[in-house]
Order: structure tokens, then sequence, then C-alpha cells
């Protein structure tokens, strides 16, 4: 038994290590990519441009929002700011009125009522990018702060063949926490970027964020905007660029110039951090199955360091030691990873934190891995069911 028990184990974590080597070629692809092709888009041809915002309940987020917005260095003859009021209760739908004095390319728009086959986020977005006319489509999300450089530094990205760029948004703690737990979480979020990252160099976009994400309106129409993938809850971002890729409709790049990062507002509370995780885990059923039978193969690794790790103060010691084995080079492969990533995003500040967050890592992903199939979560007022993945009130 304890041999067939090493055995299946190492077969895990080399499965898990040659995929974090594989990942880190992806990196490595996606930076001579970068470097070696001409951007589509210069001073000459600018793109007409649309910045999309979904806002429910926003109204303390909008005031900084709208600010950040009114400074983006574009033309404002070619730029389109949209923002969705989705059956707000508080005072968004005010604010949103008041500031199209302001805010001349504003566009505000309210729903008032509920789909319960269209996602309130997907219909929001849906409503917004036909309702406008830019080229580019860019989206982030009402407690953003997007710089000054956003768009121009994005364009820089788009190749001839590009359909859209994935972009990344460190964290920004408006309540401070303690700085191991900041640190520990900017670590984990960061490392899902360096994912999405690493698998668009591989051509095989697996995950992205919807507060900084942009693509052709022409790919959006290709692929017949969220149809097939509507009624879920969650995937306005990854499940798209994934039904993008299916279609071959074309490639996503990434934008790991730092003036194209877009710092998002990190979880508050537990309550919030809790919510928003379960949702982020609840997407992983909806994926192509190669992708389900590797996240599959990734929770039941960490499942098993869970459970067998602790057997070392039992008395199991040789369980116990193959499964701290097994942590050790775990940690060590994704080291190795981060390192090259966060050299790149200007990040290495952050493997200052390593250990901890590795230590956790497994109990992590088991936890939320669980939740996020079996659970519900909160989002903006309403109540999702992750299973049925209906809304249950609204």
């Amino acid at each position: 038994m304890l041999y067939f028990f090493i055995t299946f184990l190492s077969l895990l974590v080399l499965g898990y290590c040659a995929a974090l080597l594989f990942l880190r070629k992806g990196f490595a692809i996606l930076q001579q990519t970068i470097k070696s092709e001409l951007p589509f888009f210069g001073s000459k041809n600018l793109p007409t441009v649309t910045v999309i915002v979904a806002a429910r309940n926003e109204e303390h987020n909008l005031p900084v929002l709208l600010h950040h917005l009114s400074t983006l260095d574009y033309p404002r003859e070619k730029l389109e700011i949209c923002i969705v009021n989705d059956r707000s209760t508080d005072g968004t739908a005010e604010i949103l009125d008041a500031a199209s004095n302001d805010v001349p390319a504003l566009k505000a728009i309210h729903i008032k009522d509920l789909l319960h086959e269209f996602a309130p986020k997907k219909r929001a977005l849906d409503m917004a990018i036909r309702a406008t006319k830019g080229e580019i489509i860019m989206l982030t999300d009402a407690d953003c702060t997007p710089p000054p450089t956003w768009i121009k530094a994005t364009l820089a990205c788009y190749k001839k063949d590009t359909a859209g760029v994935i972009g990344y948004s460190p964290y920004r703690f408006d309540k401070p926490l303690p700085r191991l737990l900041e640190k520990m979480l900017a670590l984990e979020f960061f490392s899902i970027a360096a994912v999405a990252a690493a698998t668009a160099g591989l051509g095989k976009p697996a995950t992205a964020a919807g507060c900084n994400l942009s693509y052709r309106r022409k790919t959006y129409l290709q692929a017949k905007g969220f149809e097939g993938i509507q009624h879920w809850v969650s995937g306005d971002d990854d499940l798209f660029i994934l039904k993008v890729g299916e279609k071959n409709i074309g490639r996503f790049s990434y934008g790991l110039n730092p003036k194209a990062f877009v710092p998002a507002a990190a979880p508050a509370t537990w309550s919030s951090f809790w919510n928003q995780r379960i949702r982020y885990a609840s997407k992983g059923a909806h994926y192509a199955w190669p992708l389900v039978t590797a996240l599959v193969a990734i929770y039941f690794f960490n499942f098993m360091l869970t459970i067998c790790l602790p057997l070392i103060f039992l008395g199991f010691t040789k369980t116990g030691i193959a499964a701290l084995a097994a942590w050790i080079l775990k940690s060590i492969f994704e080291w190795i990873f981060l390192r090259k990533a966060a050299t790149a995003y200007q990040e290495s500040d952050l493997l200052k934190y390593f250990i901890p967050t590795a230590f956790l890592h497994p109990f992590y992903i088991v936890l939320f891995g669980f939740l996020g199939t079996f659970s519900r979560f909160d989002w903006r007022g309403d109540q999702f069911s992750v299973t049925a993945e209906e809304l249950t009130h609204g």
C-alpha cells in the first residue's frame, strides 16, 4: 500500500513540476514575441476605443474611478467610456448622471430588471458593447484605478492577428492589513496572472481577469458574444477567451508593460475574500475537458499533501516524509516559475513571502476547490448557487 501511494504521489508531483517548466517556457515565448513583433497600432492609425465598466452598488468607488478615467491619455474624439448601472440600489445612478457633465466621453446605461437566463454582469457588458462603437473594447471594474497610460500601453501589445490583450491588475490595499497577509494575498493573486501570461505565450490562454481585459470588437462579434456561456454566473473573462480560442478567431497576447497594469482593490474583509475565491473557483467545471482534467489532477495532488503531511506528527513517518518531499519539490518548481515571472512584472519583492504562501497553498487549493464546486457565494447583493449556476434571489 505504501509503495502504491509513493508511486502515485511521485507521478503527480513529477507531472506538476513538468507543467511548471512548460509554463516557464511559455513565459519566455511571450517575452520573445513581445520583443520581436512590431505593434499593429501606431500614432498614425490609433483605433477608436470603448472603455466599459459594469457597476452595481458602487457609489463609494465611482468618484475615484471617474477621476482616473477622465485622466486617460487618449484622443477624446477616439474614446468612449460606457458605465452600466446594473440594478443598483445606492447612489450609483445619481453619480453617473451627474458625471456626464464632467466626463464628456461618458455614456451611462441603466439596467432595472433581471434576466434569469443571462448572468447579470455578462448582460451588462453585452448591452454596453452593442450600444457603443469603439474598434477596441477595454474592460475594467469599478474598484480599479487605471493609470493615464493604460490605453496606449495596452494597444502597443496588439499585433496584426491579435484578438485581444489580457492585462495584470496588482492588488491595491485601501484598507491596511498586516503586512505579511497583504504580501501573501498579493503573491497569490500575482501567481494567477503569471499563469495567464505563460499560457498566453503558449497560445492557449487559460485564464484572465475582467478588471484588465481588452479585445477587438470584431472578436466579440465573431464569437457571438457570450452565447453558450451567458447563463453561467462567472466567466465574462476567462470563459470568453477560451471560447475565442476554441473558435480559432485569433490569439490573445499579454500586457507585461507596467504602464498597462490596472491596480484593483484587494478584498477588504474575510467575507469578501471568501466570496471572491469561491466565485473564481466556480468556473472550473465549465472549462474544456483537457483543462478540467489538469485541474482535477492538481486538486487531487494538493488533497494528498494536506491529508498526508500531518501524518508525520501521528507516527506515520514514511507516508508523511514522502508527502513532505513532494511538497518541497513542488515548492522549488513553483519558485523557479514565479521567479521568472516576478522579474518580468517587476514584482520580485513578493517572493520574500513565498515560503509561508507555499506552505498554505495546498490547504487553500483544497478548501476553495471544494467550496467552488459545492457552495454558494454572494455578489453585489445577489446570491448565486454554484452547482445550478442560478440566481436564487434578486
